[in-house]
């Protein structure tokens, strides 16, 4: 297998991976958007729900264009299992999803909530800095041998030796039942093992000419790669592909980016990775940047790859465009 011949030669380029305790509690990643010209809303609710004490532990933002061509503004948080139950039982969480006026309005908004147990995400990172959920991960183990050759994110993924977790049936044929459909207001139950990855790059940290050759030269093949995914969700399997552009808490764009794609499993993102000529593409023009700059690549690349759970996923959309989400598999 692959796996047993990695240790028979070096990784293209150093790697870590979190290290978590094993009585740690599971992870929950809550993404909270609305769509349009006007955050405020959703603001307006953020500034009350993310405080106190069962607060997300991390907290992020960011903007991007869907493929209706509107403008979504998102907050990304994580919680420890029991402190999301607590905190979404709380008024100043839920109330204002459930509200009868947020189904009257005008506002379009959606959430995506599903749980990441230890035994079933992995992370990488080109270096020892941590992002995502790893932040909250006690310490991160490297440099790594388990990367760097097709399949090595699934070898990393305890589950994946001992449970089935590749999908036969598709995402549309899961949707014909798992919907709760109230017309504007619709509830979805992703699939167990729908792939979720959120895959980063970050160029705060280089030097101009650095900054330049990444944004010139990866960056450029990179939104194209993730535009394919995007835009062909049959061909590959890859449910939705949103590219992100981190900001700051007033909205202002950072030096930092993520895709955050949903497969129907993991194999969707595994195939692509392989051989498709997008991802070649972008891998090359790395593996270029690690040439040329060597040991000073001020670049840090990470992902988080979670293989989704059959409990406690939940995803709502609000007054939302057919386009959003998982929404464009279900009859509507």
């Amino acid at each position: 297998s692959a796996a047993s011949d990695v240790y028979k030669r070096q990784p293209p380029a150093p790697a870590w991976t979190s290290l978590w305790n094993t009585d740690e509690e599971d992870l929950v990643c809550g993404l909270f958007a609305i769509q349009g010209q006007h955050s405020a809303p959703l603001d307006d609710w953020a500034e009350k729900a993310f405080t106190g004490e069962f607060s997300p532990k991390l907290l992020e933002q960011g903007m991007f264009t869907d493929k209706a061509g509107i403008t979504n503004y998102l907050y990304i948080a994580y919680w420890f299992a029991s402190d999301y139950k607590k905190w979404w039982q709380q008024s100043a969480a839920n109330s204002w999803w459930a509200s009868s006026l947020l189904d009257e309005g005008d506002v379009s908004v959606w959430r995506e909530v599903f749980t990441m147990p230890h035994q079933r995400f992995e992370t990488l990172h080109s270096s020892e800095n941590a992002h995502g959920a790893a932040r909250l991960s006690p310490s991160l183990e490297g440099p790594m041998l388990e990367h760097g050759y097709s399949g090595a994110a699934r070898d990393r993924i305890p589950c994946s030796s001992s449970q089935e977790i590749k999908n036969d049936s598709s995402i549309w044929e899961h949707f014909q039942v798992n919907v709760e459909d109230k017309g504007n207001r619709i509830k979805l139950s992703p699939p167990k093992n729908m792939c979720v990855i959120r895959s980063g790059q970050d160029w705060t940290h280089c030097e101009e000419d650095e900054k330049e050759y990444y944004l010139t030269n990866v960056h450029t093949v990179l939104k194209k790669g993730m535009d394919y995914l995007s835009h062909n969700p049959v061909k590959t399997h890859c449910a939705s592909m949103r590219f992100i552009t981190k900001t700051d808490e007033n909205w202002c764009s950072v030096e930092q980016t993520f895709g955050l794609g949903y497969g129907n499993d993991i194999y969707a993102f595994e195939n692509w990775a392989k051989s498709h000529p997008t991802h070649i593409a972008i891998f090359d023009r790395f593996m270029g940047m690690v040439e040329k700059y060597n040991v000073d690549l001020k670049l840090k690349l990470w992902h988080e790859v979670t293989l989704i759970p059959e409990q406690d996923c939940e995803f709502e959309y609000i007054n939302c465009h057919g386009q959003t989400g998982l929404l464009c598999y279900i009859n509507i």
